[in-house]
């Protein structure tokens, strides 16, 4: 069975990755086309071009003659400038070389694919100046589209870097990482990918690069969040897991005792046995009221309170104070996650229609959308906002979830004849665009955006009549954006909608709930809060009026509990009465001082086996019982640091989710290993008291 589960896991990760492969060469497919179209003009060449070796043959002379011809205006395939410039270069004329490289990066306009694969060309030849314009084509395209980042292209440059790796060439994966992260800044994946790749090829001449990038992504308002609210609820986690460890180590440690407690001083007309039940239902009151486990963590950490050593007392109020700091920390957490909600949906609407690119107002928005999947509103505002970023897949995906409802307005189609427009794919943008036409003819923004498509396919005459009729629908509005497109540059070409009127006023009609008592552990924080610095307080005073009443030692030769009423004093110590009876009835005070020594001995050499197996339980745990509690805390914290990392795929949260591709390291095996040394410590430091 478990052979059939891994072989339908590699066979998903195969079709992952397929799929994967398929939508990348499905966006460059026409790209490849064009680049084939030239370079196999003379394939041996072309194979030069495209970085696949150096033909000594090969008369570059001849080349220049027979791409010559294609070069004229006519010609607007950017591969047979740079196959023609590549005539020069080989030939040592760097200028002229230069000049046909610029031609070609000029021709490719803003299709960022076009530019993608000459930057590729560019470094399998290492021609630094040429890579360089190409990054400067892509900050104009970002310019043009409006957006802070190109992430499909990015996406696309993470892929081929992951490639180049897997092929055995570290140095242009490790250089296409670089150019990924300077088209898309935000992507933690990238960076992940780089920081991998330093540490399994122990390149760390790139580790600058790594904190560079990391200190970047900080600075992004949506990356700063994100680490802050991971860091607070690790330490939230870190804090509760601490405590939860160490209250059951405490109780561990004191059950003989609390079961003594019982025995000893309830005056119950119960014989031994009955005492020991009516202890067990006592502990699990909690459960049997089915009240929240935590709570019966909080009721055990009090029974342990009353019978632990003053210095493990000290430490229980000092987890309980850090307790009672964690709803704290969790209403920080809200209030960061407050910070994307607005008090309600309208504003994120309108912001979405007026603003540029911003992921604070992204992650406003899917917040909302949690509360609220199906709200068209927020769906069409969404997209508008992927759109501004040049996300354009996802942008497609929003406004599809928009059709899937069966909600039909032409505001809708004239924006996704816009995805598709931008995209390329230029009829579907057209039939998108009548589609609004028909919905409403009185939307000029479709039949302006119809004139830019024909403009596109060199119909001039069809594009005059679609943007003369867009301007007798709204002159102000195509006049006054042909000349401020220039300042709206996130739409120098097409026009985009506006959510409709009506929906707006919908969206004022609804009021948003706001919880301002949520929940963590399935209790309302308020009540964990005042449950944790009430307990530090009630058992501090319980223990202040009580504590002297009730003490419970441990014998010195066999280690039981005993009280004032049932213990003797011998040798300067405590002793349980039957051992007191058997020193007693030894004849000699040699062979009383031997006795004494050697029960002493044996509850050393029994405790110290108990020690070990609870090293092996839990790193700290024998120096717990041992009655060394800071070493044992400082081990327990360590530890559960560790075993917080190995699950923190879980428990964080990231901008994007895992590709399950990239160049990997696996820190889980790392943590493990760590953890691994933390047990080995624990048992190696647990040695037999002398």
């Amino acid at each position: 069975m478990r052979s059939i589960k891994i072989v339908l896991l590699i066979c998903f990760l195969f079709q992952f990755c397929a799929l994967q492969s398929q939508e990348i060469s499905d966006i460059f497919k026409q790209v490849i086309m064009l680049e084939n179209d030239a370079f196999d003009f003379y394939p041996e060449y072309g194979n030069i071009l495209r970085g696949e070796g150096y033909i000594p043959d090969v008369d570059f002379e001849i080349m220049n003659e027979k791409y010559r011809e294609f070069i004229n205006d006519s010609n607007i395939n950017p591969f047979y400038f740079v196959a023609y410039g590549f005539t020069f270069y080989y030939r040592k004329e760097a200028d002229s070389a230069y000049f046909y490289f610029a031609k070609a990066s000029e021709l490719a306009g803003t299709d960022y694919a076009v530019h993608i694969r000459l930057y590729q060309i560019y470094s399998k030849h290492i021609i630094k100046y040429a890579m360089e314009k190409e990054i400067e084509q892509f900050e104009n395209i970002k310019y043009k589209i409006g957006a802070t980042a190109l992430p499909e292209v990015a996406q696309y440059m993470n892929l081929s870097a992951i490639e180049e790796y897997n092929e055995k060439n570290p140095d242009r994966a490790v250089e296409y990482l670089i150019l990924a992260n300077k088209l898309d800044p935000y992507n933690p994946e990238i960076v992940e990918n780089l920081f991998n790749f330093v540490i399994r090829e122990r390149k760390f001449e790139y580790i600058s690069n790594v904190f560079k990038m990391l200190k970047y992504q900080l600075s992004e308002n949506f990356n700063k969040f994100v680490f802050i609210f991971n860091v607070l609820r690790y330490i939230r986690y870190l804090i509760f897991s601490v405590f939860i460890i160490m209250t059951i180590m405490f109780f561990v440690k004191i059950t003989d005792k609390y079961f003594y407690l019982f025995k000893r001083f309830i005056r119950i007309q119960l014989d031994e046995k009955q005492k020991i039940v009516l202890g067990f239902i006592v502990l699990i009151v909690p459960l049997i009221l089915q009240l929240n486990p935590i709570i019966w963590i909080f009721y055990i950490s009090f029974i342990s309170f009353l019978l632990i050593e003053k210095r493990e007392r000290s430490m229980v109020i000092f987890m309980l104070l850090l307790v009672f700091l964690t709803p704290q920390i969790f209403r920080l957490e809200n209030s960061i996650l407050g910070i994307m909600n607005p008090n309600d949906n309208v504003s994120v609407i309108i912001k979405a229609d007026n603003t540029y690119w911003d992921i604070k107002l992204l992650n406003k928005i899917n917040n909302l959308i949690e509360e609220e999947p199906f709200n068209t509103s927020l769906l069409f505002a969404k997209a508008k906002l992927y759109k501004k970023g040049g996300y354009f897949e996802k942008a497609e995906e929003e406004y599809n979830k928009i059709l899937l409802k069966n909600d039909q307005f032409a505001e809708l189609y004239n924006n996704i004849g816009n995805i598709m427009f931008l995209k390329g794919y230029y009829s579907k943008a057209i039939e998108n665009y009548q589609k609004a036409i028909s919905i409403s003819s009185e939307l000029a923004q479709p039949y302006y955006n119809l004139g830019q498509v024909y403009l596109k396919k060199i119909e001039l005459t069809l594009s005059d009549d679609y943007v003369e009729k867009a301007k007798e629908i709204d002159y102000d509005l195509i006049s006054s954006f042909i000349e401020n497109s220039e300042e709206n540059y996130y739409n120098t070409e097409i026009i985009d909608c506006n959510i409709p009127e009506s929906f707006i006023w919908n969206e004022f009609l609804k009021k948003k709930k706001v919880n301002d008592s949520p929940i963590m552990m399935g209790i309302n924080i308020s009540i964990l809060s005042s449950l944790a610095i009430f307990l530090a307080i009630f058992s501090s005073v319980i223990v202040f009026l009580f504590g002297k009443k009730i003490k419970i030692e441990r014998c010195e030769t066999c280690g039981h509990p005993i009280s004032e009423g049932d213990r003797r004093k011998y040798n300067e110590t405590f002793i349980c009465e039957k051992d007191y009876k058997g020193l007693k009835e030894t004849l000699s005070d040699a062979f009383k001082a031997r006795k004494f020594e050697s029960l002493i001995r044996l509850r050393k050499k029994a405790f110290f086996k108990k020690r070990k197996i609870a090293s092996i339980l839990f790193p700290g745990f024998s120096k717990v019982l041992e009655g060394r509690t800071i070493k044992g805390y400082i081990l327990v914290i360590l530890t559960c640091s560790v075993i917080l990392l190995l699950f923190s795929q879980k428990l964080f949260i990231s901008k994007n989710p895992n590709l399950n591709m990239g160049i990997y390291f696996e820190y889980k095996y790392v943590y493990i290993a760590i953890t691994l040394i933390l047990y080995i410590m624990s048992f190696a430091i647990t040695k037999e008291e002398k």
